[in-house]
């Protein structure tokens, strides 16, 4: 090789070195991830904006929260990190995931970063889920009154100079929080066991707790694994609305599926209530406000069915 040859070779080579070092050194977030300002304190990463939210009504001016998916448009089960993410991870002090397979990429993140000193909750473990089991954990009423008081007890910790903020803080954001089991518990009064259908279990476990009975699993979980249920599953859950034998069905409305605007048609038909719901948290609002306002559509139910009796 030439000295002019080489030369040209070298030039290349600490082009390519100098890219490469800015993309790994830089510390600009991506259009996903939403992080506050300050630099001390407690940094926690969230895999959920509505988790992120929690941790950061503790947390107040005492650390910093970045949660990665605060879009309703972002699918968190399919959602890939890039670089700016994994980094992120790496320097947290806390990841609050929800397990269960549903972020399984931030179960990667953290295992990367295996010999650092990241505290990691998993909300699945924290209640005694295992794999297999519901995903959606945030539609049970209690999940974020038992992750707020584990997350004061982690953050006093590692943080003890701050310990009774975050207690008060915590108890504060808990009393928010209040109105979500008062109100299935209002709703539980009146549900009698009575069977309801979804067209994915993104509200399944809420309906566990206001005492309803989901009668079509098999369709649901073909919907929400992106396949087609089965011409058995679409006949009986036609039947069930038809002949008026489910209370309501359930949409998840960010899914457009055939079979569940089909199924949504036929409520309308004959009369069958529909509850609308979302699986990501809408923009603008607050964890207690979304779920409150999901849990009141049921409520009005039961409430016109009284009326028309």
């Amino acid at each position: 090789m030439d000295l002019v040859r080489r030369r040209r070779w070298l030039t290349v080579v600490l082009l390519v070195m100098g890219t490469l070092f800015l993309m790994l050194s830089g510390c600009g977030t991506t259009s996903h991830q939403r992080t506050t300002t300050k630099t001390t304190g407690i940094h926690v990463v969230a895999s959920l904006d509505f988790y992120g939210e929690a941790a950061q009504k503790i947390l107040g001016s005492a650390g910093t929260v970045t949660t990665v998916i605060n879009s309703p448009s972002i699918d968190p089960e399919s959602f890939e990190p890039d670089i700016a993410t994994a980094k992120t991870v790496a320097k947290a002090d806390v990841v609050i995931q929800n397990g269960l397979g549903y972020d399984s990429w931030m179960e990667r993140l953290v295992a990367a970063n295996a010999h650092s000193q990241i505290h990691t909750l998993t909300l699945g473990n924290l209640i005694g889920r295992k794999m297999g089991d519901n995903p959606h954990l945030w539609s049970d009423p209690q999940l974020m009154i038992t992750m707020t008081r584990q997350l004061v007890k982690q953050f006093s910790k590692l943080d003890p100079a701050h310990a009774a903020d975050f207690k008060r803080r915590g108890a504060a954001y808990e009393r928010q929080l209040q109105v979500l089991p008062q109100l299935v518990q209002r709703i539980k009064k009146q549900s009698h066991g009575q069977t309801v259908a979804v067209s994915e279990p993104v509200f399944s476990l809420a309906l566990d707790a206001m005492g309803y009975r989901v009668s079509d699993n098999h369709f649901a979980q073909a919907i929400e694994e992106d396949s087609d249920p089965t011409p058995a599953d679409i006949t009986q859950l036609q039947d069930q609305i038809k002949h008026h034998k489910i209370a309501f069905f359930v949409e998840n409305t960010q899914n457009s599926s055939n079979n569940v605007t089909t199924m949504v048609r036929l409520a309308h038909k004959y009369h069958v209530p529909v509850v609308k719901v979302t699986e990501t948290m809408p923009v603008h609002t607050s964890y207690r406000d979304w779920m409150a306002g999901q849990y009141r559509q049921v409520l009005r139910i039961q409430q016109e069915a009284r009326t028309a009796e």
